[in-house]
């Protein structure tokens, strides 16, 4: 069977928009985590929430599949243990942040990788993003302005969620860039205990602290299986296919998830959210269509 020119662009361009399908998905959960996190952290400090929920994910995935992680090659693990040392810093920074921040002004803050992944793309990789998504960068970062900016003093949890943002920016660029297609399964598990090992690291002393009520075990248990295990997946899956910058982009979504959650626990949205919304929305909508690159040649199939 062969595959045609414009098969095999349907197909890339297919694949394209379900990875911003499932980076969206993945937002609307990590925007309930917001709210799960603020409920917890009165029973968990910050570094035991992050290790435990990383650890716990990335054994999970082990014991599931085992030779799918330890099959790895060395390239493979570097790329999945990279972003995950990022990524469990960046958790942390901003789990600790969340002490001193309100929900919206956290989703705000921490979403600040919107213009930062670009940057560091460009920085590290020299990786220039297309007109469209140069325009959904700024679009989005409007709406989050929208948003929340006026509530957001300067202050320790600031800054510890402004550094939180910008290891969430270096890890989405180590993904896109090293991502592997074929190794999706194992380097999420490597990049979810790399995650879980860095977070660790400040519980040498004290030791870890668990959850003291049934309602607590409940979010945690929420936190690892869906805003981990499963989300990280996703993201790993979907960043293989789709730029960091357009990934940031999509990603901005995020706190309008947390804006609409807190509606449904009895806080509604104001105008300044729905404005931001539509701004975000609008951003989005920018960057479903994937960059016009010349398609594979026809290949010869079985």
């Amino acid at each position: 069977m062969t595959i045609t020119r414009a098969q095999a662009l349907f197909a890339g361009r297919w694949e394209y928009r379900v990875a911003l399908v499932g980076l969206a998905c993945a937002s609307a959960v990590w925007g309930w985590s917001y709210i799960a996190v603020v409920w917890l952290l009165p029973e968990m400090g910050a570094a035991s929430m992050v290790a435990v929920r990383f650890l716990a994910a990335g054994a999970i995935l082990v014991l599931l599949r085992p030779r799918a992680v330890f099959s790895l090659g060395r390239r493979a693990a570097l790329a999945g243990a990279a972003p995950g040392l990022c990524l469990g810093l960046a958790t942390l920074l901003q789990t600790e942040g969340q002490r001193y921040l309100s929900a919206s002004q956290s989703g705000f803050l921490a979403s600040l990788f919107v213009v930062l992944t670009p940057l560091v793309a460009w920085a590290a990789f020299r990786v220039r993003v297309t007109p469209a998504v140069g325009a959904a960068v700024i679009v989005a970062t409007a709406g989050l302005a929208v948003i929340s900016f006026n509530g957001v003093s300067v202050g320790i949890g600031s800054w510890l969620t402004l550094a939180g943002a910008l290891g969430y920016a270096v890890q989405m660029v180590l993904l896109s860039q090293f991502g592997d297609r074929r190794a999706v399964y194992g380097m999420t598990a490597v990049q979810l205990l790399a995650a879980g090992l860095i977070a660790s690291v400040g519980l040498l002393r004290s030791g870890p602290d668990l959850p003291e009520s049934a309602s607590g075990w409940a979010w945690l248990g929420y936190l690892t299986v869906m805003a981990t295990l499963f989300m990280y997946g996703v993201q790993t899956w979907a960043q293989a296919r789709v730029p960091a910058a357009a990934t940031a982009v999509v990603m901005a979504c995020e706190p309008l998830f947390v804006s609409l959650f807190s509606f449904l626990i009895g806080s509604p949205p104001g105008t300044r959210t729905l404005v931001g919304g539509a701004f975000i929305v609008a951003a989005m909508y920018l960057v479903l269509r994937p960059a016009k690159t010349p398609a594979p040649a026809a290949a010869a199939t079985p």
